[in-house]
């Protein structure tokens, strides 16, 4: 198997974990924004914060992380 196959096939297979952890991991934090009441001043930013650290972490390890396994194999092969 090429690494580029492998690659694919990895995130294939970890793409439906890593998206149901996430949105599990918003939807727990989605009260915080929702909920009003004593402090809501304080917790709803942090559901902001929460919740769209979460969305550009998962871009990151969906799309970075693969790319980033190409370009380090490139350059291993180069080197060869």
């Amino acid at each position: 198997m090429t690494p580029r196959d492998a690659i694919r096939e990895a995130c294939l297979l970890r793409l439906r974990p890593i998206v149901m952890t996430t949105f599990a991991t918003a939807l727990g934090a989605l009260p915080l924004i929702l909920m009003g009441g004593y402090g809501e001043e304080l917790r709803q930013p942090l559901g902001i914060a929460l919740i769209g650290g979460l969305l550009v972490s998962q871009a990151q390890t969906m799309f970075t992380t693969p790319a980033l396994y190409v370009v380090v194999g490139r350059l291993i092969g180069w080197r060869r």
